[in-house]
């Protein structure tokens, strides 16, 4: 991809969008870059085609920014696997638009009655596209201004996500050695995957780094919660808990932290397999008593006979709600069950949810095994893990000070399901609502609006939604400490069962 001189044209349209005036020179800067890029890709889809001279600009954006010293360190692989991250991001956000310039296009054409071609989708695409990659972005920013801001706007996130994120791999490069890796030396990230989780706090995601030592997890939060969660399970191995569940290891630093890069695999053998579900039955009783949520599929990964719950910041969630349901209900709000409504949000992301694909799943030669012959197994774990915490009193005071600890601290708490966030943004991103920033903002502010929230928090919530982020929020709590004794209650057990059986 080449560049050439190219005028373009004037920025008027975008006195809708919000860009401050300090940013418009930004903008100014990236239609200018924009302007002069010619088509690279000699394959793929329209929408890949037009988004690269975006990726292309970002990437020269963040070298030129970036401190020579530190760029060194990210290898050209690395940097084009960061290029792919940020074109793939721009065709999400492109593609509505698009495909309804693309639709009109075509029957544009048709009405021609250019015979023998309109039927040519290469035919089409040529036409569409031009000869450059501004001939088609100049006009469809001209028709949705909005567009134009949010490619500015990821652009600039991204950027300063990655500059964050290898910088602090810079930082923190010899206590990583000793901490992940037996001092090995970390000279170079050989590969960097950006967008391994949604993105919260001006576009920031969860991060894969690979090095020659290995791979390590970079997360932008705190990691409070994953390091509360593999402290039990270390207590829960040091006081007998069979089979031991594994507990990965987490560095912690000032806003952020690292963690242990989590390969799947599958289980050896049906013993092995057996060994699995008991650990998930103790992992799901640890989450019960941690009074967790957002344990879904998305977040555990099956590395062998070891169940890992990688993400864990939603710890202590408990609300009014959460004290008028009875510890079946609790037990559902892990999210680790389905529930007897296959097609339901629950079902389709629960960890024990009926589904032939996902690394959380347990597998035996690659093949997926089915939950419902393992129901023994997860009671005999959920049932050995609550006696394992809370079956002596000595145990159970133990226990008391980590909630006591956990709930000192400022921790995530989820008003909605990401679901229904992802929902908003997706539909703030077709093309009516790219022609104007305001109609836009009342769109999104409309579809967060409800009774059961602060005006404040919806406020939040669509400002966190106008930047692509899915909203993110923590808070501490003071409600009083729980009732769970050392008896296992007989209806846990029930509730279990049945959860399966549907299933």
């Amino acid at each position: 991809m080449r560049r050439t001189s190219t005028q373009i044209p004037p920025l008027a349209f975008l006195d809708d969008v919000s860009t401050p005036a300090a940013g418009k020179s930004g903008m100014q800067r990236m239609m200018t870059a924009l302007a002069g890029i010619e088509f690279a890709m000699p394959s793929g889809s329209p929408l890949m085609k037009l988004c690269e001279p975006g990726a292309r600009y970002g990437m020269e954006e963040f070298e030129a920014t970036i401190s020579p010293g530190l760029l060194v360190s990210v290898s050209p692989k690395a940097r084009l696997s960061l290029k792919r991250s940020l074109r793939r991001d721009l065709a999400r956000i492109t593609r509505p638009c698009l495909e309804l310039e693309r639709t009109s296009f075509a029957y544009a054409l048709q009405a021609l009655g250019l015979p023998g071609q309109t039927n040519d989708p290469e035919f089409v695409d040529r036409r569409f596209l031009g000869a450059k990659p501004c001939d088609r972005l100049f006009p469809m920013f001209k028709r949705f201004p909005v567009l134009a801001d949010l490619w500015f706007q990821l652009i600039s996130q991204w950027r300063c996500h990655v500059t964050e994120v290898v910088t602090r791999f810079a930082r923190d490069r010899r206590a990583l050695s000793r901490a992940f890796f037996s001092s090995r030396p970390l000279r170079k990230i050989a590969d960097l995957r950006c967008g391994l989780s949604d993105s919260h706090n001006n576009g920031r995601t969860v991060a894969r780094l690979q090095c020659e030592a290995g791979s390590i997890i970079y997360k932008p939060r705190s990691g409070t919660g994953e390091w509360e969660w593999f402290s039990l399970l270390d207590w829960m191995n040091s006081h007998s808990f069979q089979p031991k569940p594994r507990a990965a290891r987490v560095m912690r630093r000032e806003g952020y932290c690292w963690m242990e890069h989590v390969e799947p695999a599958s289980c050896k053998d049906e013993a092995a397999a057996r060994r699995f579900y008991q650990r998930i039955g103790g992992m799901i009783a640890a989450a019960y008593l941690l009074k967790a949520v957002d344990c879904h599929r998305e977040n555990v990964i099956a590395s062998g006979e070891y169940p890992v719950l990688v993400d864990v910041d939603a710890l202590w969630h408990v609300s009014p709600l959460t004290k008028t349901q009875s510890p079946a209900d609790v037990l559902y709000r892990t999210g680790f069950f389905p529930n007897s409504n296959q097609r339901s949000l629950q079902s389709r992301s629960s960890v024990l949810g009926r589904t032939t694909t996902g690394k959380h799943l347990a597998r035996i030669a690659g093949k997926p095994l089915p939950v419902a012959n393992f129901t023994k197994e997860i009671i005999r774990g959920f049932t050995n893990a609550w006696h394992c915490i809370l079956g002596t009193p000595s145990r159970r005071a133990a226990f008391l000070r980590r909630l006591h600890r956990i709930r000192s601290q400022e921790r995530r708490w989820i008003y909605w399901a990401t679901a229904r966030y992802a929902a908003i943004r997706q539909a703030s991103i077709q093309p009516a609502a790219l022609r104007s920033q305001v109609e836009r903002d009342v769109l999104i502010a409309r579809l967060c609006s409800r009774r059961s929230v602060t005006a404040t928090l919806v406020e939040a919530e669509s400002h966190a939604l106008q930047r692509l982020d899915i909203p993110y929020f923590i808070r501490k709590t003071q409600e009083p400490m729980p009732s769970d004794k050392g008896t296992l209650p007989r209806n846990l057990s029930t509730a279990i069962r049945r959860a399966l059986k549907s299933n």
